[in-house]
């Protein structure tokens, strides 16, 4: 009886989620402040039109294209959308398209946590839809989804093909053919995404398949780069021209490393840290122990070191100041808002925001443990956000906790209790998103 009581309340959490993101859309939420009409939507609607009107060459170089992104998804939607006549039915084909995610997501689990109750997996895989930016993106025709999608397929289609002592020739060699597509498809509908491929390389070139199956993957990421590598020769940058001159301050093209934005690193810290915090919870040990096992290991004072030189930058080579009034006026995460409503001084919020870029700091570490592979994926994280401007906490929301059930090498596991807690923590960021942006 106590089981099925659990398991009633999870079915009814999961279907609250579902009803939630309905209602998202029915009431045009906007929970990260760039959808709307006039947000993200408009641009993204007048590059239908450049298309819908252009042969696609005359399209790709249009002056007025305007995306950070390539134009497969326009190309696409042309192609095999045929509810693209108006800007309400396209948003109508976005939002259905969005619930492929949980679904991948879904079996994506399975494949991961064979001995963990279904019922539990499938709640779970519904917290994509508890994410701000992918319900504004699903709301708003936007991009991220179908980056996400892409990404969820290919950590199936790389569990499947090198998890299952398969065979058939023939059988591998589509799998990878279908592991290289998608991966390299998470470039094309999302740039950050680039991590994706690597990982799906890497993990290739480490498994015992025959050395040939290996060639054959880099042969078909080079000829799935091509286009890719076309785009950039031809615009000059990984973003169109238009793209370049709105943002002269992101780095989108090798003339402006110059660029680096040092101060973002303590931000990004904040916000992988924030969607790690709760999945500390999901560690085998509890939080004390965590924490205590983490100093009383010498080695990590080392580590921790790191951050005392960072703060010896921002202190002697950074005016908090001037770039959180000046050069900021959108961006830089929860930390960042959360300062501005704690505090009206200048000096109060900066004390307040290189705390948090410490404790978060000692989250991350504590989270990765000695995980290489997780380590590494974090410092992708980190050289993204030198390179970006502005920095925006959708860049890595949801794909953190996404990454972190499905690729980190930490070890998860999943009860009732935790799983239910994450689902609290990501409903109250939720609705906190929609009363600050409301």
């Amino acid at each position: 009886m106590y089981v099925n009581n659990k398991n009633n309340l999870i079915i009814f959490f999961t279907f609250l989620i579902y009803i939630s993101f309905f209602l998202g859309f029915y009431f045009n939420e906007n929970s990260i402040g760039s959808g709307g009409y006039d947000g993200d939507l408009g641009w993204m609607w007048k590059n239908f039109t450049i298309y819908k009107s252009n042969d696609l060459w005359t399209s790709i170089h249009h002056p007025d294209f305007f995306g950070n992104r390539t134009p497969l998804l326009y190309i696409l939607h042309i192609l095999f959308n045929p509810f693209i006549f108006n800007i309400d039915s396209y948003r109508i084909t976005v939002f259905c398209i969005s619930f492929i995610s949980p679904l991948i997501f879904y079996i994506c689990l399975r494949q991961k946590f064979k001995n963990i109750d279904k019922t539990i997996l499938f709640f779970i895989s519904s917290f994509i839809l508890l994410s701000p930016f992918y319900r504004t993106s699903a709301y708003w025709g936007m991009e991220i989804q179908y980056g996400i999608i892409c990404m969820l397929a290919s950590i199936f289609f790389l569990n499947y093909a090198l998890d299952n002592n398969i065979n058939s020739k023939l059988k591998l060699y589509f799998l990878l053919t279908l592991l290289t597509f998608f991966s390299s498809l998470c470039l094309y509908f999302d740039q950050k995404l680039l991590i994706i491929p690597f990982i799906v390389l890497f993990e290739i070139i480490r498994s015992k398949i025959n050395f040939k199956f290996k060639i054959f993957s880099l042969i078909n990421y080079f000829i799935f780069g091509i286009p890719f590598l076309y785009l950039i020769i031809m615009w000059n940058g990984i973003v169109p021209p238009a793209t370049q001159q709105a943002n002269p301050n992101a780095i989108t093209a090798a003339s402006k490393i110059e660029l680096l934005w040092y101060e973002h690193l303590g931000y990004a810290t904040t916000i992988m840290a924030f969607y790690l915090l709760p999945l500390l919870l999901f560690k085998s040990k509890n939080l004390y122990v965590l924490f205590k096992n983490f100093f009383i290991e010498k080695n990590n004072y080392i580590i921790i070191s790191l951050f005392f030189i960072y703060l010896f930058y921002l202190l002697n080579f950074f005016d908090y100041k001037e770039f959180t009034s000046e050069k900021y006026w959108i961006g830089l995460g929860y930390i960042h808002k959360i300062s501005l409503i704690l505090f009206n001084d200048y000096f109060l919020q900066e004390i307040f925001t290189y705390l948090a870029f410490f404790i978060s700091w000692i989250i991350l570490l504590i989270f990765i443990g000695k995980n290489l592979k997780d380590f590494i994926i974090i410092i992708y994280f980190y050289i993204l956000s030198l390179l970006l401007w502005p920095l925006m906490q959708e860049y890595f929301d949801p794909i953190i906790i996404l990454l972190a059930f499905t690729i980190f090498s930490s070890q998860l596991f999943i009860t009732y209790k935790n799983s239910i807690f994450l689902f609290l923590y990501l409903s109250i960021f939720l609705l906190s998103a929609n009363i600050y942006y409301f």
